[in-house]
């Protein structure tokens, strides 16, 4: 079971990784190395924010189910 702290704070970095590189995507040239590596940031806090949304979503139905069955 995760933490509700741990995934607070995941969330938050995800947050912080998609806001930082959406703004940095906009100030940049696209082909350039830093666009791509701004890109891949990107990619990276979405794919950490649905790694953490799907984690709450899976304890939070297995809560239910467990306290259904007692």
């Amino acid at each position: 079971m995760m933490p509700p702290e741990l995934g607070r704070m995941a969330l938050g970095w995800a947050a912080f990784l998609v806001l930082g590189a959406g703004v940095l995507l906009l100030t940049l040239t696209p082909g350039t190395p830093e666009f791509v590596v701004t890109l891949f940031t990107l990619f990276l806090g979405l794919f950490l924010g649905l790694i953490v949304v799907a984690g709450v979503v899976w304890t939070r139905r297995r809560t239910k189910r467990e306290d259904g069955q007692q």
